[in-house]
């Protein structure tokens, strides 16, 4: 993967981390990620430490899903939204 398409994986799920802990479903669920000092908008960084951030996000969205039903959080009215914008430009 370029360096550009790391870049922008890693502010996709940045916007996504966002949106849950708006929605209030993160609860220290990227404690690890925001550890690493890492942002989307740093793109002096390497395409290695721009994977350990994606890597980390994934896993804090993948822990919320462990600790909650799929059908709960996805009821949360953020969420629901935040997947929609997802899955519309998925589809582009």
């Amino acid at each position: 993967m370029h360096k550009e398409e790391l870049v922008f994986l890693h502010l996709t799920l940045f916007h996504m981390k966002r949106f849950f802990e708006e929605a209030g479903i993160a609860n220290g669920h990227f404690a690890s990620y925001d550890k690493l000092g890492i942002q989307p908008v740093h793109i002096h960084k390497s395409k290695a430490e721009h994977k350990k951030a994606i890597l980390t996000l994934c896993k804090g969205i993948t822990d919320i899903f462990k600790e909650s039903q799929p059908e709960d959080v996805v009821k949360n009215p953020r969420v629901r939204e935040m997947l929609e914008v997802v899955c519309s430009v998925a589809q582009h």
